[in-house]
């Protein structure tokens, strides 16, 4: 389901990061030093160098472990974790965050993050509580869009088709412009997943596949669809309410072809 693994969290990575440096150096219960060290952190963060960076705020956190801006540390490590694909570690420096940010603001951004973790792990369930959780303090600005976005095939993942469509329709009406409006055009209005099994230039070529695979009737159907190099017919088996049992009925099929593919 995600079109890049991992895209959303780096894409966000710098923008909080930065944002929250920027914060957490105009507070006042740590010294000269601890500000210094945070702004190595950035430092190091615009040269790519995010082990190091993490390390930097690491001693931070050993230093100044009852300062105001532990939980921006914590947060801080968990964004550079994840983008050099460290998602466990990431998750729990992000769990820290959680467990003592005090700025309502920064338990926004860790929730959103954590989210995106539960999503490319495909782990839907927790990744819809957590992005239900702050949604409706969610910016209405890029990248944020991509966040309803993922909500919305979150919610379709669980069965949850109607309110995935509010999703759609919002991304619709707050960002008519945004590159991701095909796939949300594509999800918008679906009831069930499908199994696709084949996309062919005639009807005739569409129906020799379904002969072959006709063990799978009555729940095998043919679909025409207009796309940009003109009519194709799309063979597709079931109807399931939720991607679980989607998965489960892939994994039957896949033996027999390869190519098949779980579709709104």
């Amino acid at each position: 389901m995600p079109r890049s693994p991992g895209m959303f969290s780096r894409i966000l990575c710098l923008l909080l990061l930065f944002s929250l440096l920027a914060c957490a150096s105009c507070r006042t219960r740590i010294t000269e030093q601890g500000k210094r060290q945070l702004r190595s952190a950035a430092d190091l963060v615009k040269q790519a160098s995010y082990d190091a960076a993490a390390d930097e705020l690491g001693k931070f956190l050993e230093a100044y472990p009852r300062s105001d801006e532990v939980g921006e540390a914590h947060y801080m490590i968990g964004l550079c974790r994840v983008h050099i694909s460290q998602p466990h570690q990431a998750e729990r420096a992000f769990n820290s965050a959680l467990a003592v940010a005090d700025v309502p603001i920064l338990k926004h951004y860790v929730r959103l993050s954590l989210a995106n973790l539960a999503f490319e792990r495909q782990d839907y369930p927790t990744a819809g509580e957590f992005y239900g959780s702050y949604f409706d303090d969610l910016p209405r600005r890029e990248p944020f869009h991509l966040a309803y976005y993922r909500y919305g095939l979150v919610l379709q993942a669980i069965g949850q088709w109607k309110q995935a469509d509010v999703q759609f329709a919002r991304i619709l009406r707050l960002f008519p412009e945004a590159d991701i409006l095909p796939s949300v055009r594509k999800h918008f209005g679906s009831s069930h997943y499908a199994i696709e099994l084949g996309r062919f230039p005639s009807p005739e070529l569409a129906s020799r596949q379904r002969r072959e695979f006709a063990d799978l009737s009555p729940q095998l159907h043919a679909q025409a669809q207009r796309g940009p190099d003109g009519w194709q017919y799309v063979n597709l088996y079931g109807e399931f309410p939720d991607l679980e049992r989607a998965k489960e009925a892939l994994a039957g099929i896949k033996p027999r072809l390869a190519q098949a593919r779980i579709v709104p």
